[in-house]
């Protein structure tokens, strides 16, 4: 009753965002989908690469990530105010639309954005329900998966947030983003299994693997994100440019330095010590999920057509997002802790990963 009760919440409140239509609710409920809609497909992202490596730290953490991607269909609710709401959140769909070149102008227009929003959805929700139902892991499936999430996932990037501004274009911004919310999403499935008192621990075992896994997503996205700053300031890009200094004015740049970046510095540098300590694991996920949401705030909402967010009607919008979308989460993790039993790291941690010295 779980699920149905918080769809039908939830498409309530997404049909009183179209009707009020605001443009300030709108901005604040566009922020809040692309946070949730990062987790669900950072979730798909992360159980197809540890499928397809075989990684053992998957194990603790699969039930939670499996839940994660499950909630597409949630996700799918969020999107009708944007979907209804283009002309109020994008520049190129208002009735004078900027200048663009022919090819950018038919990408971007409305009926062609809303059928590849739909579709890229749709294809979230079937993937993540074919990887999700496997009792086995399947190498092919999961190479499959990630290679469709690379190109659906770059797309949607570009279109549901970097294409608010109709100039900028960035080859590797949209893969920075997915990669991103794999972070965010292995940080609060992490987070969860702590709390659930099912992360083992040992110098080798899935605690400190997902740790590292942490780490390496957190260095990854730094590095994508500098990659394409240090490609832009060098190449000296007239339209790139402008994207960068609209985030360090009004105060933009203090969230950028002065939150999003400590906190993912910070997380990272918990992170790197050897020894799994749960305290520390938790220290690390809470900041890297602050540092993303964060960091998620300066990519998206500079671009508004406003002078400055309304703090208030933000925190009002993820009040009602984000309980919808645990709940959906928790619900489904409750489902699949019933059908599946535990994992193979929670029924014996120490025969996830073999001892040192045991011949293989």
């Amino acid at each position: 009753m779980i699920r149905p009760a918080t769809g039908l919440l939830l498409g309530m409140a997404a049909v009183a965002a179209v009707v009020l239509g605001q443009p300030a609710l709108l901005e604040a409920w566009l922020t809040g989908f692309l946070l949730f809609a990062g987790l669900s497909a950072g979730a798909l992202g992360v159980l197809a690469v540890g499928q397809l490596l075989r990684e053992d730290w998957l194990a603790p953490v699969r039930a939670p990530l499996e839940a994660a991607a499950l909630a597409m269909p949630l996700v799918a609710i969020m999107a009708l105010p944007v979907l209804l709401g283009l002309d109020a959140l994008y520049p190129w769909a208002g009735p004078v639309p900027p200048p663009m070149p022919e090819p950018r102008a038919a990408w971007l227009s409305p009926t062609p954005f809303r059928l590849r929003m739909i579709a890229i959805l749709a294809l979230w929700i079937g993937l993540a329900w074919l990887l999700a139902r496997q009792a086995r892991p399947d190498r092919r499936l999961a190479g499959a998966v990630l290679a469709a999430m690379v190109t659906s996932v770059t797309i949607a990037a570009q279109d549901w947030s970097l294409s608010r501004d109709p100039g900028w274009w960035g080859s590797l911004q949209g893969f920075a983003v997915w990669v991103e919310g794999m972070m965010a999403a292995l940080a609060a499935a992490a987070l969860v299994t702590l709390a659930r008192g099912r992360m083992p621990g040992g110098e080798t075992g899935p605690g400190e693997a997902a740790e590292r896994g942490l780490l390496a997503l957190g260095l990854a996205t730094i590095w994508l994100w500098f990659v394409q700053f240090i490609t832009v300031w060098m190449a000296d890009l007239p339209a790139e440019a402008a994207w960068y200094l609209r985030r360090v004015e009004d105060g933009w740049g203090v969230l950028k330095l002065g939150v999003a970046v400590p906190a993912l510095l910070l997380g990272l540098a918990l992170a790197a010590p050897p020894r799994h300590r749960p305290w520390r694991m938790a220290a690390v996920c809470l900041l890297l999920l602050l540092g993303h949401v964060a960091h998620l705030w300066w990519v998206v909402r500079p671009d508004a057509p406003l002078p400055l967010p309304n703090l208030a009607l933000d925190a009002a919008v993820l009040a009602v997002l984000g309980p919808c979308w645990a709940a959906w989460w928790l619900s489904g993790l409750r489902r699949d802790a019933g059908a599946h039993g535990p994992t193979p790291a929670e029924a014996d941690p120490a025969a996830v990963r073999p001892a040192r010295g045991t011949a293989h």
